[in-house]
């Protein structure tokens, strides 16, 4: 079918509706009216079925994409229907929804290309409704925060400082996401300076008992802690612990404090940085103890 003869077309199948009306167009038009009606009804019926049953082992928002995709595809082959009883020419509207739908295309390119990285990433399910995400900028700008909905243009998160942030899908395609709570447990790593002289033995037992003392730290997997590397005048050590996932911050915050005041009792002494002064009046050093 020629394009140019689709807007003719159609206002011709319109103006044969309107200038033909007549009790048997009208009982036509009830009946298209009813078919919608019962469509809307099978619908949503179906789809609620739909995710009752099988959809039960989907997330949040893969429900919620199958339970649109069902309703609006019987919806729709009801309305196709009710326009056909109706007496419209299902095909002419068919042809201009087609023109209209590239126009769409070709105009929105941006939206389109984050429509598609939606169903990815709805499809692909690496993260929910209320998990914890950390992802890169392109200019190395850190965006983390709860999922607050994953749309089909756009993810919105809630920073820790109460920031709303939209993110468009095609960025989280393109850019390395990290799902802080996707596990129920989670790692905690501490690093350490200490002088070069302390007991790294003494050190290892007074950081243990002190992971071991506090209840919110997990048994299983145990604490651990090693030598990262020997500085210019300092033993870096990485001491890790692990927690369950919704205390992270709580433990982060308190086994730091638990851990400075164990190394004071027992005068183990981490390397801080001290200015001195030497003879020149104009020049100080640095020196770390």
């Amino acid at each position: 079918m020629d394009k140019t003869q689709i807007p003719q077309d159609l206002a011709q199948s319109l103006k044969s509706i309107f200038t033909t009306i007549n009790m048997d167009r009208i009982n036509e038009i009830l009946v298209a009216i009813l078919l919608c009606v019962i469509g809307f009804l099978a619908a949503r019926l179906i789809s609620n079925t739909f995710i009752r049953t099988v959809g039960l082992r989907f997330n949040a928002h893969q429900r919620m994409v199958w339970r649109r995709g069902i309703f609006y595809a019987i919806f729709l082959f009801f309305i196709i229907a009710a326009l056909k009883e109706a007496g419209f020419k299902v095909s002419v509207f068919l042809g201009a929804a087609g023109i209209l739908t590239v126009a769409l295309g070709f105009a929105s390119q941006t939206s389109a290309t984050n429509l598609i990285s939606g169903l990815f990433l709805i499809g692909e399910g690496s993260f929910e409704v209320g998990d914890t995400i950390q992802m890169s900028l392109i200019r190395g700008q850190i965006i983390e925060g709860a999922v607050v909905s994953i749309d089909l243009l756009s993810v919105k998160l809630m920073t820790i400082d109460n920031t709303y942030i939209r993110v468009p899908n095609e960025q989280l395609i393109r850019t390395p996401v990290y799902n802080l709570s996707k596990y129920p447990i989670r790692r905690i790593p501490i690093t350490l300076a200490i002088n070069f002289d302390e007991n790294l033995t003494q050190v290892r037992e007074v950081l243990m008992k002190t992971a071991k003392d506090y209840h919110l730290v997990l048994d299983d997997p145990k604490p651990q802690m090693a030598v990262s590397s020997f500085a210019e005048s300092a033993i870096e050590l990485t001491f890790s612990v692990w927690c369950q996932q919704e205390r992270y911050g709580d433990v982060q915050d308190e086994l730091l404090e638990r851990i400075r005041n164990s190394l004071i009792d027992n005068q183990i002494h981490l390397s801080v940085p001290k200015m001195g002064f030497v003879n020149s009046p104009d020049v100080f050093v640095q020196q770390n103890n």
